[in-house]
């Protein structure tokens, strides 16, 4: 059998062809390439001569495909996908070391950042990259590995995996309920000093939906505090400020430390949960995979 190399047309030339069957223009592919038109045009030229036929028929302000040309774009497009397709999965690969992953700034102060310490102090050799952002679209195409999410469990492109639930309780600092108490049930929460958050996501929960579940139709009084930041409120219940409607999940290893506690024992099932995402359409690193799968056994230890 003839070795590749004698068979194959110089490989710079296929690339090229390929950027201007893509746009059916010289000019365009230049520019897409970063080379002169006449570059271009000798690489083109350089086919051609090889395959002994034209690829393209030149028109006044055109050019289009001939016969010819059609069957080469079609074998030179699938052929150049496969190998850039296994080039990125083994710089996937190579890269594994380094990992990125996306949660809210609130999921990762309050439940993420402690886990990912005790999944350093195991793998030491993981670099860990964490992301603020709150976007699902294109995890893939920013770069992003595995992304916490709180929602339904259903976004497009992406494969979910279930965290866990969400229970919306009230809680504040010890000091509080010893300065402002007792506070024994929902109708007494109404006439506490609430903190609210003054603009809240589609997610949220506010106070008077959450007493409203519990039978306190009055609106709680005015003189609570307001915050356009979840994690401004949370600390301002941990100072004192006043009693926050917070996710259990978040609020879990504050309540272990006894920075904040419960004072009443009612809560309000979340119809949202947090997930674990990631890009449908490429396969996980291992280094990923075997983060994915720790995070899972965690958020199902929680």
């Amino acid at each position: 059998m003839a070795r590749m190399r004698d068979r194959l047309p110089p490989p710079n030339s296929l690339v090229v062809f390929e950027a201007v069957a893509r746009h059916l223009s010289f000019t365009a592919a230049a520019d897409e390439l970063k080379v002169s038109q006449a570059a271009v045009s000798r690489q083109v030229n350089v086919l051609e001569q090889h395959f002994g036929v034209s690829l393209f028929d030149r028109l006044h302000r055109t050019i289009k495909l001939t016969r010819q040309g059609e069957a080469l774009d079609k074998a030179v497009s699938v052929g150049l996908e496969h190998i850039a397709s296994a080039a990125d999965a083994l710089r996937r690969e190579q890269e594994n070391s380094d990992i990125t992953v996306s949660s809210s700034v609130t999921f990762a102060s309050y439940w993420l950042m402690s886990r990912i310490a005790k999944f350093r102090a195991q793998f030491p050799d993981v670099d860990i990259r964490l992301v603020a952002s709150a976007k699902v679209a294109n995890l893939g195409a920013t770069g992003i590995d595995l992304a916490v999410r709180y929602g339904r469990g259903q976004w497009p492109g992406v494969e979910a995996s279930f965290m866990f639930g969400n229970e919306i309780m009230p809680v504040c600092a010890p000091g509080y309920l010893e300065a402002h108490g007792p506070l024994n049930n929902a109708q007494d929460l109404a006439r506490a000093r609430l903190l609210h958050l003054a603009q809240f996501d589609r997610n949220w929960v506010t106070w008077e939906t959450w007493l409203q579940a519990f039978g306190v139709d009055q609106p709680p009084e005015p003189h609570g505090l307001f915050f356009d930041n979840y994690m401004l409120l949370l600390h301002a219940a941990v100072r004192g400020e006043g009693v926050a409607l917070c996710g259990g999940r978040l609020a879990d290893d504050l309540i272990g430390r006894g920075e904040l506690i419960r004072p009443i024992d009612e809560w309000l099932p979340s119809e949202f949960s947090f997930y674990l995402l990631h890009p449908a359409n490429q396969p996980l690193r291992p280094g990923a995979q075997r983060l994915k799968t720790w995070l899972l056994d965690e958020a199902r230890a929680t």
